[in-house]
């Protein structure tokens, strides 16, 4: 198994994808090695890769090896999670690779499909199943008939989900005579107080 390599960048060889091959020199061995953003990649410099190597079989069922490389760490570990989805094979997983990170990264904390879509590699297929494949799914909360009512109650007075949860996290139900209007009253005041404790103080001389 490869883990990384350090050589020198021999040749360049890129497409209008923004993906291709560099030939990479380490220890006298060449090596052919699929990457993405093929324009950072410099003749003569000398780089680190981190590697991971592709084995499949062509229409005679011969060995296909193939090594892809990638800047970071973190970019490698993208492409492996991009492999993991049903219909996403390797080059396409390199072309998608080839979009910012940081962007990408971005618009997975904010599960905008929409926008992931508008990105190089990523139909509107694919955008879903890299929000469903990157983004935790949230535990489902059991909710009694007070909890149902309560949820309503606050999504009416337009509270956020996660101001929600954050209240039925905190609640106390040690009363069991407690009406629905007190807990309600009680939930509120946890969030205030949550958004007191967040809000940055003012600092001693600062208006």
């Amino acid at each position: 198994m490869y883990a990384y390599i350090i050589g020198k960048i021999i040749g360049v060889h890129g497409d209008e994808e923004g993906r291709g091959a560099i030939t990479f020199e380490s220890n006298y061995i060449g090596y052919d090695i699929r990457v993405s953003n093929t324009e950072k990649y410099e003749v003569g410099k000398v780089k680190k890769l981190y590697l991971y190597k592709h084995m499949t079989t062509n229409n005679k069922n011969a060995l296909v090896e193939d090594l892809f490389g990638f800047e970071s760490f973190e970019q490698k570990e993208f492409f492996l999670g991009l492999l993991s989805i049903s219909g996403v094979g390797p080059i396409t997983a390199l072309t998608i690779c080839s979009n910012d990170l940081e962007t990408v990264g971005s618009l997975l904390d904010n599960g905008d499909t929409e926008g992931l879509a508008q990105l190089k590699g990523i139909s509107p297929k694919y955008a879903k199943l890299i929000v469903e494949r990157f983004t935790p799914e949230e535990p489902q909360r059991k909710n009694d008939e007070t909890e149902d009512k309560m949820i309503k109650a606050m999504k009416s007075l337009g509270y956020a989900k996660n101001d929600i949860n954050y209240m039925l996290d905190n609640l106390d139900r040690s009363d069991p005579k407690a009406e629905l209007s007190d807990l309600l009253s009680q939930g509120i005041k946890k969030i205030a107080e949550r958004d007191k404790e967040l809000k940055p103080k003012k600092t001693m001389g600062m208006k």
